[in-house]
């Protein structure tokens, strides 16, 4: 299912593309480039992921349809967890909740993520640890509306089902390889970080792009006008390295019902034509 953007950027709904453990979940929508896939091991655009004290549950498919030219509604079951191998073997249980306490250490510390990522790969490595996702516990179902229309995709999320959880994260990834830069587009110009200054994990504000510089490509993320908006944090990413090839925009929220929009570009000179 193909849903269009513009002349050259279009979005998929396609359960084959990826790479890495993200071949075993379900995916967001695929952004695309012409014949170009942008896959890698990302979980493409508007996946719900739900976070618990212990634990980070991710989709498997129900179904998908396509409503009318532009719409794609999609159902994801929140069931999946990761399972770590060591070596072949397979690790205790208490190794996942180690990890999970890692990587909450490693998003709340800006100054060790670079240095920490250089000795995951290492000790990932030299250990032979791999993640494989399966089946676990069911955290409820989600149904997520999505449309597209001149170079913007809205995103209607419904999971009132979804039970004993933090906090329902929406992921919005693309490869790592490639969209390399984040801009933080201010007032004043634009604030660049390419490259390893692109932090895996660090918070932003919805005036924050994630890029491809080579094809001069990005997207950034906005919350409509409410009353009464929910408690919500845009965060951005990227890490590229032992099974890990993606960049993007995470939103996380309180809420289990919400609409946020996803805002493409493509860029020309100094100036962004779509924005």
């Amino acid at each position: 299912m193909l849903l269009p953007l513009s002349e050259n950027l279009s979005l998929i709904y396609t359960s084959s593309a990826g790479e890495g453990k993200t071949k075993e979940m379900a995916k967001g929508l695929i952004l695309c480039h012409q014949e170009d896939v942008f896959a890698g091991e990302s979980a493409g655009f508007g996946l719900p992921v739900l976070k618990t004290e212990n634990l980070t549950i991710f989709p498997s498919p129900v179904s998908s349809k396509l409503c009318e030219p532009g719409i794609i509604e999609a159902v994801y079951h929140l069931n999946l967890i990761n399972i770590w191998k060591i070596s072949g073997f397979a690790a205790p249980p208490c190794f996942r909740r180690c990890m999970e306490k890692t990587v909450r250490f490693y998003m709340n510390r800006p100054e060790f993520q670079l240095s920490g990522l250089k000795m995951r790969n290492a000790v990932f490595q030299i250990m032979r640890i791999r993640s494989t996702m399966k089946p676990g516990k069911s955290y409820g179902y989600c149904r997520v509306l999505y449309q597209a229309e001149s170079l913007q995709l809205k995103i209607s999320v419904k999971g009132p089902s979804l039970k004993n959880s933090d906090q329902l994260i929406l992921l919005n990834e693309v490869p790592g390889i490639g969209f390399s830069r984040l801009i933080k587009r201010t007032e004043s110009g634009r604030n660049i970080r390419d490259g390893s200054n692109f932090l895996p994990w660090q918070p932003c504000s919805a005036e924050t792009a994630v890029e491809n510089p080579g094809l001069h490509i990005g997207f950034f993320l906005s919350l409509p006008d409410h009353p009464d908006p929910p408690c919500s944090q845009i965060a951005a990413g990227r890490e590229v390295g032992r099974d890990l090839n993606w960049a993007g925009l995470s939103l996380a929220t309180d809420q289990s019902v919400f609409t946020y929009h996803i805002h493409f570009y493509q860029q020309k000179s100094e100036g962004l034509d779509s924005v």
